[in-house]
């Protein structure tokens, strides 16, 4: 088109030349107007963007392919240089192009043709630039060696260069895309791989080209991708899964890979596109969270789903096959108190050093389970009588014997197991775990450190317990429970030293029970805390009323459990009851069991010290009986040793019980304790008492507990 505007104007000039020589100067003149017409009507309508400026740069003329091209009206064009019709024009690599050295400012400056120059101008319309490629050729007049114009033409090439665009687009991705990427031929040989393969893989371009794409596959692949893909079907465009992997260092892996067929216009396969990721990572993830689904993440051991899902399938074996299975329910003893005195490190230490002693004693087809908390259950499948299981208990409950060390602190530990046989004490897996489970309850309350079978009656058993927790959780709401009052007197003087605050349990069917008959069940539940508490706070109160009323009590006595007193909030909540009621803490006595000391933790101490320094007395109650190391003697800031009653009750006709209790009164002296014997019930004990030094005494030869305003109570006041 360019070459065919050159003619025309060639020919336009032909004619002014041969002007002069025309002797018709109508004719020349309608001439003339024709070929103007003829070059106006062909600058108008070529689809060739034209734009004429002068030597000034101000455009002189357009056509309409320019006036769409820069999406302006010729009049917005003309009269004005080029540069102020469009918002900015810049260069190819982004950069503003300064006037001057565009095109047609240097074809006017250099007298020659400027061509195949790529120019953006921005399109206000658009709010884009619209690129082209700008040829300008100088125009001169007859006789004269500087151009008087310049003619300019414009090609839109912006979809030429948006389609580069993306193509480099398409190049950055595929160099710097972190997957890895490789395509094959239509016969599968590798022609081409991305920087994200060679990572993933270690293997070149070198490595791999022209090699079968099988080159890849590791021998842990069941099947090839092709399988699937070139199964017949041509509407199978694209497989994804998983696959496994070959590494230049032969360490195989596993990859997420998609891969797809690429067709020429015949509808062939020209290439296959592989795409994958490594999901190693993933991989461990993904087993991690399937292991922790059944499996405890502290001791690593079998959870409750797993044991479960192992004891049915066990099962249904052993019913086909007439074979005997058992579960043993196992419990470590006071777990709790060591939880709560040394802190969730040392407890969650303990638990995993059960977990390893019981694995190293059952056989390898036995399940070991942490079944909750402090709880465990062992499954054996295929035990050749009911005397096996039995064996297996005996041996963990002598393991356990033997001291733990979790993080520089000694524990001694003991466990209680309970058995259930199978098919003798359930058929499926809940009511086998349930029985033993309750079996475990008997043997803790046979003592602890020992095992027991289920039985039928421990059914019976275990469901009155039951009712007596639910029926126990309540009497605090029906005012059911009752304070009653036991004496403290001096042996000597045979004057009253204090009160005992003793709860007994007006039972809605049962009567009267007393505090041997629930407060076990109150401590293993729990309900020992809120027991205590209303214990404390009504015994306050009766204590201020009785010194409101000028009464001579100069002491009274609580028991505290060791569950109660092990947690971190007691000494606030005693705090806070004597603040409620207004008693001064001189006139409390607090008395707490050996196991509350056990752990000699400073924790311990501290509480102990705390209420001390409130002016808080603390009595060892059962002194004698249960755990308790003379060592906490040293530390601890009590002031007074109660002897059990089960040593007084027979310290006249029982000389082991009356070296006890000698003993127990020598230790309290030499140590600047009070002692005091509880469970005196005859004058002859009391003398003997008396003969050995004990300072106080309490029983029922004094007065047996009894209500606040009973008239024997008021008259030992």
């Amino acid at each position: 088109m360019f070459e065919k505007l050159k003619l025309d104007f060639g020919l336009l000039g032909s004619l002014f030349l041969m002007m002069p020589q025309l002797t018709n100067s109508k004719l020349a003149i309608n001439t003339l107007r024709i070929s103007e017409a003829k070059y106006c009507s062909l600058f108008e309508n070529i689809d060739q963007s034209v734009i004429y400026l002068d030597t000034n740069g101000i455009v002189m003329s357009v056509n309409q392919a320019a006036e769409q091209l820069l999406s302006l009206p010729r009049d917005k064009i003309i009269g004005r240089k080029f540069v102020d019709s469009c918002f900015n024009v810049i260069k190819e690599d982004g950069s503003v192009f300064p006037e001057d050295e565009q095109p047609s400012m240097q074809a006017l400056r250099m007298g020659k043709p400027v061509e195949n120059v790529v120019m953006g101008l921005f399109n206000a319309e658009r709010q884009s630039y619209t690129w082209v490629t700008v040829h300008s050729v100088p125009e001169f007049r007859t006789g004269e060696h500087q151009p008087h114009q310049v003619l300019m033409t414009l090609s839109d090439i912006t979809r030429q260069k948006q389609s580069e665009g993306k193509l480099n687009m398409a190049s950055v991705i595929f160099n710097n895309i972190g997957e890895g990427i490789f395509i094959t031929d239509k016969d599968k040989k590798i022609i081409s791989i991305n920087q994200g393969f060679t990572t993933i893989t270690g293997f070149t371009q070198e490595d791999v080209y022209g090699k079968s794409a099988h080159f890849l596959y590791a021998k842990k692949n069941k099947q090839t991708i092709y399988d699937e893909l070139n199964n017949g079907t041509k509407t199978v465009n694209n497989w994804q899964g998983e696959v496994w992997r070959r590494h230049k260092m032969n360490l195989d892996f596993p990859s997420w890979t998609t891969v797809s067929k690429i067709q020429n216009s015949s509808d062939n396969v020209a290439h296959y596109v592989h795409v994958f990721i490594d999901i190693t990572h993933f991989k461990k993830t993904q087993d991690h969270l399937g292991f922790l689904a059944y499996h405890d993440p502290l001791t690593k051991l079998p959870n409750r789903l797993l044991l479960k899902d192992r004891i049915d399938h066990s099962l249904q074996n052993a019913r086909r096959e007439d074979l005997q299975a058992a579960v043993l329910f196992l419990d470590l003893d006071r777990f709790k108190n060591i939880n709560d005195s040394y802190g969730h490190a040392v407890g969650d230490g303990l638990l995993k050093e059960a977990a390893k002693r019981i694995k190293n004693l059952v056989r390898k087809e036995d399940t070991v389970s942490r079944y909750a908390g402090d709880e465990f259950v062992v499954f054996m499948e295929n035990i050749p009588d009911a005397k096996n299981p039995a064996k297996l208990a005996q041996k963990l409950i002598n393991t356990f014997n033997a001291p733990v060390y979790i993080k520089g602190y000694r524990l001694k530990i003991s466990i209680s197991v309970g058995i259930s046989l199978f098919p003798q004490n359930g058929k499926d897996t809940d009511t086998l775990i349930k029985n033993a489970d309750t079996a475990m309850y008997r043997a803790k309350k046979e003592g602890r450190n020992n095992f027991q079978y289920y039985s039928l009656e421990l059914t019976t058993e275990a469901s009155k317990k039951m009712s007596t927790e639910s029926a126990l959780r309540q009497s605090l709401e029906r005012h059911e429970l009752v304070l009653y009052y036991q004496p403290q007197v001096c042996l000597k003087t045979g004057k009253l030293v204090g009160v005992e605050s003793l709860v007994r349990w007006m039972h809605p069917t049962q009567g009267m029970m007393p505090p041997k008959q629930f407060i076990p069940l109150a401590e293993e539940s729990g309900f020992i805390v809120a027991l205590g508490e209303w214990v404390l706070q009504n015994t306050c109160i009766q204590m201020r009323r009785w010194l409101d009323e000028g009464l001579n009590v100069n002491k009274i006595a609580v028991n505290v459990s060791a569950v109660q007193f092990l947690r971190s909030d007691f000494v606030a909540t005693v705090e806070r009851i004597l603040h409620s009621t207004g008693l001064t803490p001189s006139y409390l006595q607090l008395e707490l069991t050996g196991d509350s000391f056990m752990d000699n933790s400073e924790q311990t101490i501290k509480a102990l010290s705390r209420l001390a320094s409130a002016g808080i007395d603390l009595t060892i109650d059962d002194f004698g009986v249960g755990c308790f190391s003379f060592n906490n003697l040293k530390r601890i800031p009590v002031k007074k040793l109660k002897i059990n009653s089960s040593f007084i009750v027979d310290v006249l006709n029982n000389t082991d019980n009356e070296d006890i209790t000698r003993a127990v009164i020598a230790l309290g002296h030499g140590l600047h304790l009070q002692v005091i014997a509880m469970g005196i019930e005859s004058k002859a004990q009391q003398n003997f008492l008396m003969d050995l030094g004990c300072d106080q005494g309490q029983g029922y030869l004094y007065s047996s507990p009894v209500l606040p305003w009973s008239s024997i109570f008021q008259q030992l006041i």
